[in-house]
This record gives structure tokens, sequence and C-alpha cells, in this order.
């Protein structure tokens, strides 16, 4: 636990700029605050126009935002990695992999050409989008590590040593409580669970009980992707380009992601964002982050069942 402490305080003190730091959260803060106001309508773009329209609305809220604070990060940084064209390229495609199950483009499967019931149809889009997500994660990674292997040393994280995983338990552990309490919030109760389903009729001849169990399954295995993505490529491969500010673009990135989540969870994921982050770096794996961020999660979706049967 110490060796982890010790890594993020000595991050921070060697990456801290005033200015820099300052100006992003400043940024994120205001942002964040014009996209949770019940008012303002922040993207000119409709979805229903299709797949350019949602390309363009996630292109320039995480492609802005990470290269927005990407470029003010390398202001006194020991990098000058804005001049390096392995940042731009490999910045733009882990930035697509990112984004790519927000598109609906590639499916598996047309579920509107299905006959099934619109309840059916709902279910089944959302256990897709975890699984659409995992998939072109792990084969976007791969295609990129194998054809540009010449450019940087590509390290994903997906390794495991278990007397290294007894720290991120512990941080489990600690921010329980601070989840179990977030929850009784009426945001969260909206939020959690995600599928919630006592407001469907049949569905598949399942029960509750097993629908439950396939949604959080289906679910639960988007969280490997999104640690690949944001604390393997954005962190642990990119800090070799970007130096220790990569690790600030990917929180920023990681902010903006969770758009739409409830605001204390959007705020929480720039700073625990951040921290796996260094984590990842410093263990040389994302598997404790694996383990805090699917913890984090099934306890949202348990309490959220949890007030709604009792």
């Amino acid at each position: 636990m110490n060796k982890l402490y010790k890594a993020l305080g000595n991050h921070i003190r060697e990456d801290w700029n005033w200015s820099v730091y300052g100006i992003t959260m400043l940024s994120l803060a205001l942002f964040t605050t014009l996209y949770y106001s019940p008012s303002i309508k922040i993207s000119p773009f409709d979805f229903r126009d299709g797949h350019w329209a949602r390309l363009a609305h996630y292109g320039i809220l995480y492609g802005g935002t990470y290269f927005a604070t990407a470029i003010l990060a390398q202001w006194n940084s020991g990098t000058k990695y804005l001049g390096d064209f392995r940042f731009w390229i490999l910045s733009l495609i882990f930035v697509f992999i990112a984004g790519l199950p927000k598109l609906h483009i590639w499916k598996f499967i047309d579920i509107k050409a299905q006959d099934w019931s619109v309840y059916e149809m709902v279910f089944a889009a959302k256990c897709h989008f975890f699984i659409h997500q995992v998939f072109w994660t792990f084969v976007g990674l791969l295609i990129v590590s194998i054809i540009l292997k010449k450019w940087v040393k590509f390290d994903f994280g997906i390794r495991v040593e278990w007397k290294e995983l007894k720290p991120y338990i512990i941080i489990l552990t600690l921010v329980s409580p601070l989840i179990i309490g977030a929850s009784f919030f009426p945001d969260f109760q909206r939020a959690y669970p995600q599928h919630k389903p006592w407001l469907h009729d049949e569905v598949f001849n399942l029960s509750i009980f097993e629908r439950a169990a396939l949604f959080e399954l289906c679910y639960a295995s988007g969280f490997v992707a999104v640690e690949a993505i944001f604390r393997g490529a954005l962190a642990m491969t990119m800090v070799k380009v970007m130096g220790t500010r990569a690790v600030l673009a990917m929180a920023s990135f990681y902010c903006v992601f969770h758009f739409g989540k409830p605001i204390g969870e959007t705020i929480g994921a720039f700073f625990g964002g951040y921290a796996l982050g260094v984590f990842a770096i410093e263990s040389k794996s994302v598997v404790g982050g694996i383990i805090v961020h699917l913890g984090v999660a099934m306890i949202m979706e348990t309490m959220g069942y949890l007030h709604h049967y009792f």
C-alpha cells in the first residue's frame, strides 16, 4: 500500500504545475457544469442523424478534451511530445478505440431487425454494447500493437502478480462506505442498477434473476476493456511518448467519458482515473485497477437493487 501511495505522491510532486493543473481542473469543472445544466444543450448534433452525428459529437467531446489537455500539459513539461508524430497518431487511435462503442457501428447483430419485443430489444442492446466494447477494444489494441510495434513498446498491463493486489483490495474497502453513502442520492438511484429488470415485461423467457445475472456479467466485462484502454494504452503506453503528463491527459478524457453518469461519479472519475493511472504505471499492471473499478461498479449495482427491493 505504501509503495503505491509513495508513487502517487512522487508523481504529483514531480509533475505538478499550478497553471497546467489549475487550468485543466477549472476547465473540466466549467464543462461539467454546463453539461449537467438542465437548461443548456452543449451539443449541436442530433444522434438520430446517424453515425456521422455521433462521430462529430464524441470526436469533439472526447478528442477535444484529450488533445486540449495534452497540448496545455506540454507547458513546463520535460518531454516535448507535441513535435513527436507518435503522440498524434497513437493518441488519435487510442481515443477512437475508446469511443468506438458509442458510435454504434460494426455491430454484431442488427437488433431492430429481429422479431423481438421492445423490452427484449432494450435488454439485448444493453448487453450488446458491452460485448461490442470488449471485442473492439482488444481487437483494436492488438492490431495497433502489431502494426506499430517499432514505434513504441506497447504495454496494456494485462498481467498480474497476486501479491501486488492487496493494496487495491484495501482501496476498495476504504471507498466502499463512500459509495454506499452516495447510493442514497436520487440521481444515483435513477442511474443504478444500469438495467432495471422490474421495469420490463417478459424478456426471452428469463426470470428477473436470470436477466440480472446475464446483464451484470456483460456489464462487468466492459470494465476490463476500459482499464486496458485508459490505464493501459493511454497511461502505461503513452507515458513512454509523453512522459508523466500522459496521466493528466488520460484523467481528463476519463472524466468526460463519464458524462451522463451521476455528477458525483463524473467528478470522482477524474481523481480516481488519475490515481489508477499512476498505480498502473508503477505496478506495470491494470489488473488491480480492474478489481477496484469492477468492485465499485458492483457495489453501485447491488445498492441499486437493494434500494428498489428493500
